[in-house]
């Protein structure tokens, strides 16, 4: 892939896979944190120039933002993914919690969210980063909504079924399992968390309805 941008001068431009360069800056964000990540260790850990990733991505914070939107991409979502493709509405909670479970708790990352853990500090003082996390939770709202109104429309949920309110403790189970995953809660004690999340948000959107 060919990177080009108005940072750069003109010339012939490198050629990199940015998708490939954002996973290792996440990785030195998600290590070392934002201050800490200095560009000689961003450098070499992409194997790019300071100038080359300047060029690409421009000053610190952008490539932070950049980093936080790949992340969003690749592996927040994948628990939205996971959802998306259940076969009925219990799977699909299921699915999405022992997803987040694995993004949260894995064994190839820092334990955390790199939104709560990177992101969420630098709130204060880097206002584009504070937009991605403010416009982050309202994605993933959306999604999950058209999510249960499908499920709805498809009659896998009952007309009653409070899709608002599961939403709502979706989000909330999904912060207490972030928390405890930081926190140094195993895997397994997360994926076990899953279960029973998805049991508890079944029960909160079914309310007085007698079907799920």
């Amino acid at each position: 892939m060919v990177e080009k941008n108005k940072h750069r001068g003109p010339g012939r431009p490198r050629k990199f896979d940015s998708g490939h360069v954002l996973d290792k800056v996440i990785d030195v964000f998600w290590e070392l944190g934002y201050d800490a990540s200095d560009t000689e260790t961003l450098s070499k850990r992409t194997g790019l120039t300071k100038t080359s990733l300047y060029n690409a991505f421009g000053p610190k914070e952008d490539l932070l933002v950049a980093a936080l939107n790949r992340y969003r991409l690749t592996r927040w979502n994948k628990s939205l993914d996971a959802m998306a493709k259940a076969g009925t509405p219990s799977e699909g909670i299921r699915d999405y919690f022992l997803n987040l479970a694995q993004n949260v708790a894995g064994h190839d990352h820092p334990p955390g969210c790199l939104l709560s853990s990177v992101a969420m500090p630098l709130c204060d003082r880097l206002p584009k980063v504070a937009a991605v996390l403010e416009s982050a939770p309202k994605e993933s709202h959306a999604r999950m909504t058209a999510y249960f109104v499908k499920q709805k429309d498809e009659g896998k949920l009952h007309q009653n079924f409070d899709h608002a309110a599961a939403i709502d403790l979706i989000q909330d189970l999904s912060a207490a399992m972030i928390m405890q995953a930081s926190a140094g809660a195993p895997l397994n004690a997360l994926k076990n968390k899953a279960i029973r999340n998805t049991e508890l948000v079944l029960f909160e959107g079914k309310g007085n309805s007698q079907q799920v």
